[in-house]
């Protein structure tokens, strides 16, 4: 979700040859965050290198990069003997993520689109009409790939630098989603900001997009926010006050 390009595409090999390990390692880093985000493993648990070579058909080495590659972009924390626990989904978390988001995504009101970019983004618009309000797993997951594709593209017309980081928020969002979406209750989070998001980047209406992507956000929150008052878990320490405590210390310690 949010990311135009698959995560399992490999480095190309040339003349059939056996991939290097190079090629290998990133491989088993976009798997392994691939199935972090859409939670194959789940956020919470801890993960050993004979689960990622079991689950994912990886390597040994390949197993141990794509892990200490989660850990360093802090998907994941090493717990000694036990393995890589997968950062857990709170509500400290899905606040933090919006409330960068809500900062990061400024940045999108001042995109220029290359006139290939406008053409796509102008049948998609075409496209997402008739899969708007169609139930059909199917189509909801059309629906989400073109939706993924606008944000895609409006991505590709940032910096590098702040594409990167917004991407990053994307993910974290899209793992959220994935996590607090109940889909045996119907309960799955449908966008509807599209039809304003791409009208405004054809026009470049700064304030029509800011408008767009903050309604998102808002959206977004307001449906975490349900599916959390649904659950049926119980608070743990950490929550509350504990939790901004725990926080801040860890904030002085990396400062």
């Amino acid at each position: 979700m949010y990311d135009p390009s698959s995560p399992l595409l490999r480095p190309a090999t040339s003349g059939g040859a056996a991939p290097a390990p190079e090629a290998k390692a990133r491989f088993a880093e976009d798997r392994l965050l691939d199935a972090v985000i859409w939670c194959e493993i789940a956020p919470g648990n801890t993960v050993t290198e004979a689960d990622a070579m079991d689950r994912f058909g990886l390597t040994r080495a390949a197993a141990r990069a794509g892990l200490t590659r989660l850990g360093y972009d802090g998907w994941a924390t090493p717990q000694p003997r036990t393995g890589w626990r997968i950062l857990p989904v709170t509500g400290a978390l899905i606040g933090d993520v919006l409330d960068a988001r809500r900062v990061a995504e400024v940045a999108l009101n001042d995109v220029k689109l290359l006139d290939a970019a406008r053409t796509e983004l102008s049948q998609i618009a075409a496209v997402l009409t008739p899969l708007h309000d169609r139930p059909e797993a199917g189509a909801i997951a059309s629906f989400r790939h073109y939706i993924d594709r606008v944000d895609g593209i409006l991505l590709g017309a940032l910096n590098p630098f702040t594409a990167r980081h917004l991407r990053k928020l994307w993910h974290h969002t899209a793992r959220i989603t994935r996590f607090l979406e109940d889909p045996v209750r119907g309960r799955l989070f449908h966008r509807t900001d599209a039809p304003n998001l791409i009208r405004a980047a054809l026009a470049e209406d700064g304030a029509a997009i800011h408008a767009a992507r903050t309604n998102l956000i808002d959206a977004q929150q307001a449906f975490f926010l349900r599916q959390l008052l649904h659950s049926d878990a119980p608070l743990t320490p950490g929550s509350g006050l504990t939790g901004h405590v725990n926080q801040a210390a860890n904030n002085r310690r990396e400062t």
